[in-house]
């Protein structure tokens, strides 16, 4: 039976130029119309009516970066993002510890070294507190791991383990590894012992996790996950039970198996599809790993840690053309932008719709942006890193800060632009995305970093639903409310575009619609019986 749907008497968005308009007939699942007054033109009498009662409609929400099989399972690890202090972390360690089983794993996340005031986390101290269990505790921006002694040991970590190509092992002065692990190659022999939790939890957490992102007003995300990720979730599509549409970008050291099974750039479905191939270039500012072309303010050496060659990243894009399929490579230093693009100058040429992508592009020479632009690369930024990295910038790379999220610079000079959040390293949550970009600055703070580089609502606005179709090859199908475009919208409790910028983080989300299917729907709008033509 043919579900048929006019909404009116709205300011929706259609995310195509200027264009805004203030109804919208749905069929099925797909935008059949938009105009003015539609429900006063005789085509659309048998429609279902719902009157918007003037709320604002954006096309739905799209999260150009996240881990999301990764934040979902982070729902049931021990949380520490918030702590200010290393005493408060152990303590909330210990906790959760308590309530572990004997030889249980202890997992938990989002410690911030910066914060604690010199005090070095070391493995001594989760000895202290984890009751015999072994415990991997990554840090805030997961460049870095904090694991205890039964983790090194079952890791086969000792004094004599050297550091591995594109990590750092931390040691004490004698030589004995301290517990800190930075970069994946470092870390990845401790996760690698780390159980998955029993199918019905993995189910639990990623149920929790599509209800936080309904209320956020996500429809869709780009997802950077391992193969267990992609197994799950390519499982999860073919029930058609996935709840989000996802492209995938697959660790570049899946390239073998994509190619044994002939997987190219957009195998898939509506709502799974393979989208490109993650590399990274370096590691991160919280962790000081950013590859740098200048030392890091207070060291005597240190320039950050490079992760993968360029001769590496060259090898790779190659391989990956093969398949069809673009490359996403983290990047945040600048040095680490240079070297990608170095990488991408000679790579194979791709598809018209196939970008390659640059992820965070946090520091960027401004002579770089003229190779970013030539070369057609993606600058795929998270805003939300902005107002929580004030801090580190200034202590870390001073100065040169001047190069840090530049926002303005790059849609200035017409760079293709998507915005993301990292989650779970930040929150899910777009609007707070969009608020960090036009302010720059924390909630209620009046500290506001290099305020030039300030962009608009509504330019941020098209980079978290037109910018993530546009990185992915789907602009044409995508990120707009047009016809024949899918019926994925929000209604916003107030004109995001319009609100004074301090007021953005409290425009809520009211309703989210997936393929004319209402997801999440506040208790102040259903009350009224809006949407419920479109369950």
């Amino acid at each position: 039976m043919t579900s048929k749907s006019l909404l009116y008497n709205a300011r929706i968005y259609t995310v195509a130029g200027p264009l805004v308009v203030d109804s919208m007939a749905l069929r099925d699942d797909r935008v059949e119309a938009i105009g003015h007054s539609l429900h006063l033109e005789g085509e659309f009498r048998s429609y279902s009516r719902v009157n918007l009662n003037h709320k604002t409609v954006v096309p739905g929400f799209v999260d150009a970066h996240t881990h999301f099989f990764f934040f979902a399972l982070s729902l049931g690890r021990v949380n520490l993002h918030e702590l200010e202090s290393l005493d408060a972390c152990v303590k909330r360690i210990q906790k959760f510890a308590r309530g572990l089983a004997t030889g249980e794993w202890v997992v938990g996340e989002g410690y911030t070294p910066n914060r604690f005031r010199r005090i070095e986390p070391d493995r001594y101290l989760l000895d202290d507190v984890t009751g015999g269990r072994p415990a991997f505790v990554f840090s805030k921006d997961q460049h870095s791991a904090w694991v205890n002694s039964l983790a090194l040991k079952m890791a086969g970590i000792s004094p004599a383990t050297p550091d591995p190509k594109g990590g750092r092992i931390e040691r004490f002065a004698d030589g004995i590894p301290s517990g800190i692990l930075r970069e994946a190659p470092a870390y990845q022999k401790v996760l690698n012992c780390i159980p998955d939790p029993p199918e019905k939890e993995i189910n639990r957490r990623w149920a929790l996790a599509l209800e936080h992102a309904h209320k956020k007003g996500v429809t869709g995300v780009h997802s950077f996950d391992g193969p267990r990720g992609f197994t799950f979730m390519s499982g999860l599509a073919e029930k058609n039970r996935l709840g989000l549409r996802i492209n995938y970008y697959a660790p570049a050291r899946l390239l073998s198996t994509l190619r044994e099974t002939g997987a190219g750039y957009g195998a898939g479905t509506d709502y799974f599809r393979l989208a490109g191939v993650k590399i990274f270039a370096d590691g991160s500012l919280g962790s000081q790993t950013a590859l740098c072309f200048n030392r890091y303010l207070g060291s005597k050496d240190n320039y950050g840690i490079e992760v993968t060659t360029v001769p590496e990243m060259r090898r790779l894009a190659r391989s990956a053309s093969r398949l069809g399929l673009p490359c996403a490579i983290h990047a945040i230093g600048d040095k680490a932008v240079a070297n990608v693009l170095d990488a991408l100058e000679g790579a194979p040429s791709l598809s018209a719709r196939a970008r390659h992508r640059i992820e965070h592009l946090q520091l960027v020479r401004r002579k770089d942006l003229l190779r970013l632009k030539r070369l057609g690369v993606v600058a795929s930024a998270q805003p939300s890193h902005c107002p929580s990295d004030i801090g580190l910038v200034r202590s870390y790379w001073g100065a040169r800060g001047a190069d840090a999220y530049i926002f303005r610079t790059i849609i200035d000079k017409h760079i293709p632009m998507a915005f993301g959040s990292d989650a779970p390293i930040e929150p899910l949550d777009p609007i707070a995305g969009i608020a960090a970009a036009v302010r720059r600055a924390q909630p209620g703070s009046r500290d506001v970093f290099r305020p030039e580089q300030r962009i608009t609502a509504s330019e941020a606005l098209f980079r978290f639903t037109v910018g993530p179709a546009i990185a992915c090859g789907q602009e044409h199908c995508r990120g707009r409310l047009l016809p024949g475009y899918p019926a994925d919208f929000v209604v916003l409790s107030e004109d995001i575009t319009k609100v004074p910028p301090t007021r953005i983080y409290d425009v809520r989300v009211l309703a989210t619609v997936l393929a004319g299917h209402v997801k999440y729907c506040h208790s102040s709008i259903s009350r009224a019986g809006l949407l419920q033509t479109c369950q």
